[in-house]
């Protein structure tokens, strides 16, 4: 496969899944906002939504004040914000049509039918059907994407997908926990009592990384910030955490590049390491910003490193 096709495959890939995390990133943002804190606090966490989604700056320098639906409008349909919802189907489909001799019928079909669907997205349709509405939208259009992956040969472009998708997630988590734990640790890893803002801002980071389910399988009763630490960092099987993508973007490495790996084989294994070697009560403690900080850099070094080596 052609370096620069490989790329196309790849970032097909992570615009998809940048598109569900921003999505989720919405739902988290609408339905904090119903909570009794935010009366006093009508920003909630629309302007941490932007700040994951590595568009506040932009928004205040273009919209100006954080309101609801000027955020929502912004982050589903500016045209002029990359890493808005339609804007990254949009991205995925060109993507996806440079690559279109590798992708079976129904992958194509499916990718570009929701393209079509997304151009139809205005202000008002997008009142219609609320917040809530476009974000099942763009989590099912993109699962329906997903699905169809299923159909392609077993060569090199199912791993370099793969890695798309877990490199993209695995720096999301990096980011939204970045943004959320100085706040959610600020006064300890103390169990915060059910029914409390602080029991409800960390159900709101679990919402926001897709592990609520994950979190209501594993763990029924009190929520406790440390058990949360170690299903987003270490669980060995949930999709959505931090260890399971390390690991997943490994095997893709070692799968389309046998031989040639580089340095993103190097840093992924780094990562791994660090994560099996972390002691959360410490992570919970004063070196939790320092942690954070770290794993968002190697997870944009494996970000670079692997579009410098194989899809340049």
């Amino acid at each position: 496969m052609l370096t620069r096709i490989a790329g196309n495959c790849f970032w097909m890939s992570r615009y998809l899944e940048r598109a569900e995390n921003n999505a989720r990133l919405l739902r988290m943002a609408e339905r904090h906002a119903c909570m009794p804190e935010t009366a006093d606090d009508p920003v909630g966490l629309w302007s941490t939504a932007l700040e994951v989604g590595g568009s506040l700056d932009d928004y205040v320098a273009r919209i100006g004040a954080i309101a609801p639906d000027a955020v929502t409008r912004f982050m589903v349909l500016d045209r002029q914000n990359p890493s808005g919802i339609v804007a990254c189907i949009r991205n995925a489909r060109d993507n996806a049509r440079t690559a279109r001799h590798l992708l079976p019928d129904v992958l194509w079909d499916t990718t570009n039918g929701t393209w079509i669907e997304a151009q139809a997205l205005d202000e008002a349709r997008i009142a219609e059907m609320a917040t809530d509405g476009v974000v099942s939208w763009t989590l099912t259009r993109c699962r329906m994407i997903d699905g169809c992956m299923s159909e392609l040969w077993r060569d090199t472009v199912p791993h370099v997908i793969g890695l798309g998708r877990s490199i993209e997630r695995a720096d999301f988590i990096a980011r939204i926990l970045a943004e959320m734990l100085p706040k959610l640790l600020a006064q300890g890893c103390t169990v915060p009592r059910m029914g409390t803002a602080d029991c409800r801002r960390w159900k709101s980071l679990l919402e926001g990384l897709g592990l609520g389910e994950s979190w209501r399988r594993t763990n029924a009763g009190v929520l406790d910030p440390l058990k949360v630490l170690e299903l987003v960092l270490l669980h060995p099987t949930a999709p959505h955490g931090m260890l399971v993508n390390v690991r997943a973007m490994a095997e893709a490495i070692r799968g389309f590049a046998p031989g040639r790996e580089g340095a993103a084989l190097d840093t992924a294994r780094a990562i791994e390491a660090k994560l099996v070697s972390t002691d959360l009560q410490a992570v919970a403690g004063p070196s939790m910003d320092q942690f954070c900080r770290q794993l968002t850099a190697l997870t944009n070094q494996l970000g670079a490193e692997v579009q410098r080596d194989h899809f340049a």
